[in-house]
Formats: structure tokens, sequence, C-alpha cells
């Protein structure tokens, strides 16, 4: 499957417009400029195709191009980036 990700303000999302998408990642910024994950959402009818993993590692991606780090509030996002060796070392460590 070929997924579509685009930009959106402090998101990265799938569909036609970041005000109504279709499955997202969004992020805040924390007191350091890096990046708080606060919430994945993937639709039911899209769930199991990999676009959860695929949306967080486009903002993996994008973390390490902004030379930033990633703190994951979010559960989902925690998970994915805690089972990839890659993506564990923008996790951004308390302290």
């Amino acid at each position: 499957m070929d997924i579509d990700i685009k930009k959106g303000e402090n998101m990265f999302y799938i569909g036609d417009d970041d005000v109504n998408p279709e499955a997202y990642i969004s992020y805040k910024l924390d007191d350091d400029g890096d990046f708080i994950v606060d919430s994945t959402l993937v639709p039911d009818h899209m769930s199991g195709q990999g676009v959860g993993s695929s949306l967080v590692s486009v903002m993996v991606d994008y973390a390490k191009q902004e030379n930033k780090k990633i703190v994951p509030e979010c559960p989902f996002a925690r998970a994915v980036m805690e089972r990839d060796e890659e993506a564990m070392q923008v996790i951004k460590s308390d302290g």
C-alpha cells in the first residue's frame, strides 16, 4: 500500500487537508524546541496496514532532519519507537 503522508501544521497526516485528516500524528514543541508527540490517530478501516507505524517513521525522520529529539507521550508512538533501534536514538531522555 502506497501511503501519501503530508506535512501539516504540527502534524503529519493522510487525507485531503490537515483540518480533517483521515489519519495523523500530531506534535507540539517543548521548552527546548524538541517534539512532543501527543497523538496518533488511525481509523479502523486503515488499521493493520502499517499506517500508524508509517506516521511514526515519518515523524522520526523529521526529528532527525531537524536535529531534534522526540518525547513520545502517545503510547502508540512510544511502543513503535521502542521497537526500532534507530528511532530509540531520537527519544528524549528524562533529565
